[in-house]
């Protein structure tokens, strides 16, 4: 029994950094806004292809607002989670004014 725990203890441990995200902030301008992603260009220069699921709320200060509100040339801040820059998936975007 004592075996069969530990056993089961070291899966868990092992498998828990490759569950693990780590945590982005994206600071730029909307290229393109699709339907389940958004295109950013960031102030580094580089160019973001976020996943953007429909439950990402969107929001101005402290306000949430429509998706809508987002088009090419608003600047945002983005953060996300992924394993790295090329698989990320939006947890929030905030428009900036």
């Amino acid at each position: 029994m004592r075996l069969r725990l530990l056993a089961v203890a070291l899966v868990a441990m092992m498998a828990a950094p490759a569950l693990a995200h780590e945590k982005f902030k994206i600071v730029g301008t909307v290229l393109k806004v699709h339907a389940e992603q958004i295109d950013v260009k960031a102030v580094d220069g580089a160019t973001y292809e976020i996943d953007f699921p429909a439950h990402t709320p969107v929001m101005r200060k402290l306000e949430k607002v429509g998706r809508t509100e987002l088009k090419a040339g608003v600047k945002v801040v983005v953060n996300a989670l992924g394993h790295d820059m090329f698989d990320l998936e939006a947890t929030d975007v905030q428009l900036v004014d």
